[in-house]
C-alpha cells in the first residue's frame, strides 16, 4: 500500500474514532448526571431513616403509636435500601461509560499520531518529487582554468599523486580521531586531570517536512530549494606497465 492510500485509510479511521469518542463522551455525561441524581436521592432517603428511628423509640417509651412508627421506619429503610442500590448501579454504569470514553480518547490519539506521521511522510515525498522537478542546478562555484592555461599532464599527475597520498593519510587520521572522540564522549562532564569534558547544546535544525506542511497549508506550494555545489572527485589510474618497466631499467642502469 502506497503512502497516499495509507493516509486516506487512516483518515477514514480517524473520522470514525472521532464519532465514537463524541458518542462515548455524551454517554459519559449522561450517566454521570444520572449517577449524581441517584446518589442525591439515596442520601435524602438515608437522612429520613434517623428521624423515623427516633420516633419509634419515643413511641416505645410512651406506648403510643408503636405499630405506625414501626411501619414508617420499615418503609423508609426499604426505600433507602432501594435507592442506594439504584445509586450504586448508576455509579457503576457511569464508571463504565467513563472508561469507554477514555479508551476511545486513547484510540483517537493513537490514530491521530499515525495519521499525522503518515501525512507528514506523504507531504515530504510529494515535496521531494515536486522539488526534484523545480530544483535548479547549482551555479558554477569552482574557478576552472581556461584551456590555454592548462598545465602539463606531468604536473597534473604529480598533484594528483600528492593529493591521493595526503587524502589517504587524512582519512586514516580522521578515522583514528573519530575512534578517540567516540571513546571520550562516554565520559560525563567533569575535570579529569588536565582534561576538561564539557557539553554544549547542539541547537536545532530546520525540519524540512514541517516546512513543507506549512507551505502547503498556507497555499504557497512547494518550498524553495537551492542547488548544492557539484561533487568533485579525482581518479588516478596506475601508470602503464611499459613506463614502469622503463623506470626499473633506468634504476638498474644507474
Amino acid at each position: 500500500m502506497n503512502t497516499t492510500a495509507k493516509a486516506a485509510q487512516q483518515i477514514a479511521r480517524l473520522v470514525d474514532a472521532e464519532d465514537a469518542l463524541t458518542t462515548a463522551r455524551r454517554e459519559e455525561t449522561k450517566t454521570a448526571k444520572a449517577a449524581q441524581r441517584a446518589t442525591t436521592r439515596a442520601k435524602a432517603a438515608r437522612a429520613k431513616v434517623a428521624p423515623a428511628r427516633a420516633n419509634l423509640r419515643t413511641a416505645e417509651r410512651t406506648g403510643k403509636g408503636v405499630a405506625a412508627a414501626t411501619r414508617r421506619l420499615a418503609a423508609r429503610m426499604a426505600k433507602a435500601t432501594e435507592l442506594e442500590q439504584t445509586a450504586r448501579e448508576a455509579r457503576y454504569t457511569a464508571r463504565l461509560a467513563a472508561r469507554t470514553a477514555a479508551t476511545a480518547a486513547r484510540r483517537l490519539d493513537r490514530l491521530a499520531l499515525r495519521a499525522a506521521t503518515t501525512a507528514t511522510r506523504m507531504v515530504g515525498e510529494v515535496a521531494q518529487r515536486l522539488g526534484e522537478r523545480v530544483t535548479t542546478t547549482a551555479p558554477e562555484q569552482d574557478k576552472t582554468l581556461p584551456m590555454e592555461e592548462l598545465p602539463a599532464v606531468e604536473e597534473i599527475e604529480a598533484h594528483a599523486e600528492r593529493f591521493k597520498t595526503l587524502d589517504a593519510d587524512a582519512k586514516a587520521t580522521a578515522k583514528l580521531a573519530d575512534a578517540e572522540k567516540k571513546w571520550l564522549r562516554r565520559l560525563p562532564v567533569g575535570q579529569y586531570g588536565r582534561v576538561t569534558v564539557t557539553r554544549t547544546n547542539g541547537g536545532t535544525v530546520i525540519d524540512a517536512d514541517q516546512v513543507a506542511v506549512a507551505y502547503l497549508d498556507a497555499g504557497l506550494g512547494v518550498p524553495p530549494r537551492k542547488g548544492r555545489k557539484d561533487t568533485f572527485k579525482v581518479a588516478l589510474a596506475q601508470a602503464p606497465a611499459v613506463e614502469v618497466a622503463a623506470d626499473v631499467a633506468l634504476v638498474l642502469t644507474a
